[in-house]
């Protein structure tokens, strides 16, 4: 092809067609240009639609994981409101405005502390972050993910602050722990790999004790220091993290309707 029109270019110079030599070498200019602007329109075309594919692998697979965490939310809310629900009840008790059996009592004591420890799943966010896919996502999205992820790590930070401070605090409540129960170690329910631990005597009361210890005004105190970051966390939960991880859900979607 390029010989061919090197044969017309000579041809009409060595007929003296100088004129018509020039437009014809414009020309062949022009064509030369309109098909590097075409090449290059394909080639972005080409980078979009890998962009895009892209872009929808990652929002599927982030719907996906916020899914999964969605359950794990719901089902989390479900047992720690319960167990809040009868802490509450503890408490109510323990101040003298609620009558309760001694089984309840015992049983309800020993829910102090939510056994079940809260864990979701962020493979895709990070792995997105660190690859940089992230700015591929729309602000709007690109907001709300960080905000939940801000959530999160707030969630785990008062989370870890109330243990520490309510159930090891310098080991002043050893004995709430212990005397409720709150790590069942008579159960073989949570311990099944190895033995119930026997516990110890000095922690072991009989009911008319355990009652005086329920309905103490120190036990009161420390149950109800415990009840009240277990509330903050079903709330921070109910209305910060399981909300923005529906409010997600929504904009992944509205981003795969486009």
């Amino acid at each position: 092809m390029i010989k061919f029109f090197r044969k017309i270019r000579l041809n009409l110079l060595s007929d003296g067609k100088t004129g018509k030599y020039f437009k014809y070498a414009i020309g062949e200019i022009f064509l030369v240009v309109i098909g590097i602007l075409i090449a290059l329109q394909i080639n972005n075309w080409n980078e979009n639609r890998k962009l895009e594919n892209n872009k929808q692998k990652l929002l599927l697979a982030l719907k996906q994981e916020l899914q999964i965490n969605k359950g794990i939310l719901e089902n989390y809310l479900i047992g720690l409101h319960k167990n809040n629900s009868q802490v509450n009840k503890l408490i109510n008790y323990s101040a003298g405005a609620q009558e309760l059996p001694i089984d309840s009592v015992r049983i309800y004591a020993s829910t102090l502390s939510y056994p079940i420890k809260l864990s979701l799943l962020n493979s895709v966010f990070e792995e997105a972050v660190s690859a940089g896919k992230f700015e591929i996502l729309g602000d709007s999205l690109k907001q709300t993910l960080s905000f939940l992820k801000d959530f999160t790590k707030s969630r785990n930070d008062i989370n870890d602050k109330g243990d520490n401070l309510h159930f090891n605090n310098n080991g002043n409540n050893t004995d709430l722990i212990m005397i409720l129960d709150v790590y069942n170690l008579d159960s073989n329910e949570n311990y099944n790999l190895h033995p119930p631990i026997t516990k110890h005597p000095d922690f072991v009361k009989n009911d008319e004790d355990f009652i005086k210890y329920i309905k103490s005004s120190d036990t009161y105190a420390k149950i109800s220091k415990v009840h009240y970051f277990n509330v903050l966390d079903e709330d921070w939960i109910k209305n910060g993290l399981l909300w923005l991880t529906t409010e997600n859900i929504r904009r992944i979607d509205k981003e795969l309707s486009k």
